[in-house]
C-alpha cells in the first residue's frame, strides 16, 4: 500500500473515531467537570513528548498554581484523542494527524500549546557508505537509495517525516526506497539488529539499547535548523471546547504551570531532575535518562503557537498535505498567545 493511501485510510479511521466520540459527548455522556475539580491529564509512556507534564506534576508546579491533577496513561494515541474530544480527560496531547481530522469532522477542540520539535534522526547498518554531511540531509539521503527503511508503521509520522527528508533531497520515496513497519523502539531495534531493515528511524531514547557505535549516521539534525524537520511540532496539549468553557480558570492555571515547568527545564541547574523524570517516562536506566535529556533539551518548546508554525505542520502531517484548520478558532489564545503569568 502506498504511503498516500495508507495515510488516507488512517486519517479516515481517526476522524471517524474522534467524531463519534464528539457526537457521544454532545449527546449527554459529557464528563467534563467544573473549575476546581480534578484535571485528568493524558500521558503517553515510553516517549518523551509528555515529559514537561510529568515534571510539572512531580516538581510541584501544578500544586503551586492550585491545579489538582491526575495523570492518566492511555494505551493508544487515538484513544487519547477520542478521550479529549469526549471530555473523558481534561487535557491530552494530540498530534495534527488526529486533531486536525477531528476538527474537520465537526469536533470542537483547541490546542493549548506546543510540546517538542524534531527528535528523530536516520541511521543505517554498520558498513553502509554515506556520502555528505549528516547535519545537511540533502547531501546524505541519496546514499540510502534502494534501501529498506524501518518506520513505526506504514503511514506513520515517522514515515511522513522521512519522506519529507527524501523529497527535499530530490528523491522519489515511492520508487527509491521501501518502507517497512517495525513498530515502537524496542521492536524496531530488534529488527535493525537482525538486519531486517537497512535503515531505521533513531533518537536519543534508543541509544541505550542501540549505541551509536553500532550504527552509521545518515542524519544528525535533532535540534538543528535548516532542514526539512526544523519546523516540526510533534503535538499539542489540547482540550475540548466544552472543557474550555466549563474550566477556564483551571486551564489558565494549567498553562501557567506549564510555563513554570518550561523555565525550570531550561535552567541548567535542574538537568539532574530532568534526567530523572526522563528515565521514568521513557523507561531507561538512571544513566540513560540524563543522556537523553541532554540530547533532547533543545527540542522542547514553550507553549506559544503562532499561525506560521501552525500552518507549517501541514506538509509534515499527511500525504498529500492536509489543509490546516482555521488558526484563530483552533487554538486557545489565552494559553498560546504568549506567557500568561
Amino acid at each position: 500500500m502506498s504511503s498516500q493511501r495508507s495515510w488516507a485510510r488512517k486519517a479516515a479511521v481517526i476522524a471517524a473515531t474522534t467524531a463519534t466520540a464528539f457526537s457521544l459527548g454532545a449527546c449527554g455522556s459529557d464528563s467534563a467537570s467544573a473549575d476546581g475539580s480534578v484535571m485528568k491529564i493524558g500521558i503517553t509512556q515510553g516517549v518523551p513528548g509528555d515529559l514537561l507534564t510529568v515534571v510539572a506534576e512531580n516538581e510541584g508546579f501544578f500544586d503551586k498554581r492550585g491545579v489538582n491533577v491526575e495523570l492518566m496513561p492511555p494505551s493508544l494515541t487515538t484513544a487519547l484523542s477520542a478521550a479529549v474530544i469526549s471530555n473523558d480527560i481534561t487535557v491530552g496531547t494530540m498530534v495534527p494527524g488526529t486533531l486536525w481530522p477531528a476538527i474537520d469532522k465537526g469536533a470542537c477542540a483547541k490546542a493549548l500549546g506546543s510540546t517538542l520539535g524534531n527528535t528523530m534522526d536516520v541511521i543505517a547498518q554498520p558498513g553502509t557508505e554515506i556520502a555528505g554531511d549528516p547535519t545537511d540531509p540533502n547531501t546524505t539521503m541519496a546514499s540510502i537509495k534502494g534501501k529498506t527503511i524501518g518506520v513505526t508503521s506504514r503511514g506513520s509520522g515517522m514515515e511522513l517525516w522521512i519522506t519529507q527528508l527524501l523529497n527535499d533531497a530530490g528523491m522519489d520515496p515511492a520508487k527509491d526506497v521501501t518502507f517497512v513497519g517495525v513498530g515502537a523502539p524496542a521492536t524496531a531495534i530488534q529488527a535493525f539488529k537482525a538486519k531486517q531493515v537497512d535503515v531505521l528511524y533513531y533518537g536519543p531514547t534508543m541509544a541505550e539499547q542501540l549505541p551509536e557505535s553500532e550504527v552509521v549516521r545518515v542524519t544528525d539534525i535533532i535540534g538543528k535548523p535548516g532542514n526539512a524537520l526544523s519546523s516540526l511540532v510533534q503535538g499539542y496539549p489540547s482540550a475540548s471546547c466544552n472543557t474550555i468553557e466549563q474550566r477556564p480558570n483551571d486551564l489558565l492555571n494549567y498553562c501557567k504551570a506549564m510555563w513554570d515547568t518550561y523555565d525550570f527545564a531550561q535552567d541548567p541547574k535542574n538537568a539532574a531532575a530532568m534526567g530523572k523524570w526522563m528515565s521514568e517516562l521513557i523507561g531507561v536506566s538512571p544513566a540513560g535518562g540524563p543522556a537523553a535529556w541532554d540530547a533532547l533539551k533543545s527540542t522542547y518548546l514553550p507553549m506559544t503557537i503562532t499561525q506560521e508554525s501552525w500552518e507549517a505542520q501541514a506538509e509534515l502531517a499527511g500525504s498529500p498535505a492536509p489543509v490546516a484548520p482555521d488558526f484563530a478558532s483552533s487554538v486557545y489564545e489565552p494559553c498560546t498567545g504568549g506567557d500568561p503569568r
